[in-house]
């Protein structure tokens, strides 16, 4: 293997090694607290994406995003602080460790209630994703939807 050849394994090598998930909670954890802020990337219904780089995109649902996060944060003390675009303040709720389900999931801080799950397999150094299932964009049918978040 010539010099050239052996760089470029190497650099590969490094590229694939920084683009793995989380392999538990535990490191999604550390992953999703060590940033200061996470950003949206993107918005996708039942894995159709919908919005894109702050643009809505056509497509058959219908539904459109007036109002979503331009940013989030995971605090250490299980705090989830998303900032609602156009908006002066944030909105608080609470994220909690779930290591049976293999789960970080976030909810309400007063209710109590909410279901955003984050899965250690959507989990990267540079993005992370925030799933949900709910029937409130299309009652009574089950609508998935995804959050993308980027450094």
């Amino acid at each position: 293997m010539n010099n050239l050849s052996y760089i470029r394994l190497c650099m590969l090598l490094f590229l694939v090694a920084c683009h793995q998930p989380a392999g538990d909670v535990q490191e999604a954890q550390k992953i999703l607290t060590a940033m200061p802020k996470w950003h949206i990337k993107e918005i996708l219904i039942d894995d159709a994406p919908v919005f894109k780089d702050g643009k809505h995109l056509a497509h058959l649902s219908g539904i459109e995003f007036k109002v979503y996060m331009d940013w989030v944060r995971f605090l250490p003390n299980g705090t989830f602080e998303g900032h609602f675009k156009d908006s002066t303040d944030t909105k608080k709720f609470q994220w909690e460790v779930y290591e049976k389900q293999n789960v970080i999931a976030l909810r309400d801080s007063v209710t109590k209630t909410g279901g955003w799950n984050v899965y250690p397999t959507a989990v990267f150094e540079d993005k992370f994703e925030m799933i949900t299932r709910s029937t409130a964009y299309d009652p009574p049918h089950l609508t998935k939807v995804t959050l993308r978040f980027v450094r």
